[in-house]
């Protein structure tokens, strides 16, 4: 009997190893939501004495813009349609011209641009809806202000963005849906299964029932890649005066997709360089050759979540530091983004 044993526990093994655990989508489409906020035209009270304090963040919009360099070059290498729709706040202008941009990114603005989705997808497009800002405790993202009169303790209710409203949004949403979030508790976007690949204590009886069952309530097109536990906070280094951040989680995604700073992958600055500039502003570029994080020449979700805990410049865990541990859904499948 115990040699037997063994021959479905190889299977398993090879199942787990092989392909058939990706998604696949040949003649593809790639459709980015693009979202960011530097917060540079908000201020919240820190107290009820009415202390005034800024909630600015200094890497969100290098981390979008450079996201979607980077994502665009990448499909223009792989010969994939890509486009984009960006929503970036950035400065302090709080005027009627600003709030009233369809691409200022207030609640009422983003809740549009996932309807939009809907129409502008297909069953072979991968959409990608990627934020960087502030969330609340629940994971919910801070969009733009668009009252100034006063915020308590940090945004006013009108300005969140719920987990479940996206969720909700992206239901009916044709194609592979992928969320990228760079924020605080944004492991709510994370809901592990008993099932989950990444359960260490994954039995034996639960991998096969991962695979295999038809009951599974797990949704098998919408994956996540987040920064952090649902319960921790996503962090970036302390602005000074020259210099060019991103967040600690985005800045290693950058570099696993291959974006880099004279062309040496795995390398991005935290600082600006002049030598570096391009025509649009946007320092760095996309490096020759496969990325870091691709894997038998794929590059996908796990392969980039793999490279991110690898490579990201704070610790995974750490009760005395500031830590996030980045997290993936707990799906039967991966994503495959593009192959080499």
């Amino acid at each position: 009997m115990k040699k037997y044993f063994l021959i479905p526990f190889l299977l398993i093994i090879i199942l787990f190893n092989s392909c058939e655990l990706a998604q696949r989508d040949y003649n593809y489409e790639i459709n980015l939501l693009n979202i960011a906020l530097d917060y540079q035209n908000t201020e919240t009270e820190k107290s009820k004495e009415n202390e005034k304090y800024s909630i600015s963040l200094y890497g969100t919009i290098n981390d979008a813009k450079e996201l979607e360099k980077a994502l665009h070059k990448l499909s223009e290498r792989n010969n994939i349609s890509f486009t984009s729709n960006n929503y970036l706040q950035i400065g302090s202008d709080k005027d009627a011209a600003t709030i009233n941009n369809i691409k200022y990114p207030k609640k009422e603005n983003i809740l549009i641009a996932l309807d939009n989705l809907k129409n502008s997808s297909n069953e072979n497009t991968i959409n990608i809806i990627y934020f960087s800002g502030h969330s609340d405790s629940e994971g919910s993202w801070g969009l733009a202000a668009t009252d100034f009169t006063s915020l308590y303790p940090r945004f006013y209710q009108n300005q969140m963005l719920s987990v479940n409203e996206v969720y909700d949004k992206l239901k009916n949403v044709k194609g592979k849906k992928l969320i990228i979030s760079d924020s605080c508790y944004s492991g709510n976007y994370y809901t592990p299964s008993s099932y989950s690949i990444e359960n260490e204590n994954l039995s034996f009886a639960s991998a096969f029932n991962k695979l295999f069952s038809k009951d599974s309530k797990i949704n098998d097109d919408t994956f996540i890649l987040c920064a952090t536990e649902k319960d921790n906070t996503s962090h970036e280094l302390k602005y000074e005066e020259g210099m060019r951040l991103h967040g600690f989680f985005t800045k290693a995604l950058l570099e696993g997709l291959g974006w880099c700073d004279d062309g040496i992958k795995g390398y991005l600055s935290n600082f600006v360089d002049p030598n570096l500039d391009t025509e649009d502003g946007i320092q760095g570029d996309l490096a020759p050759g496969l990325p870091p994080a691709a894997k038998n020449n794929i590059l996908s979700v796990d392969s980039l979540l793999s490279y991110i805990k690898d490579n990201q410049e704070i610790a995974l865990k750490s009760i005395y530091y500031p830590s996030q541990y980045p997290q993936v859904l707990g799906d039967r499948y991966d994503l495959i983004l593009f192959e080499f």
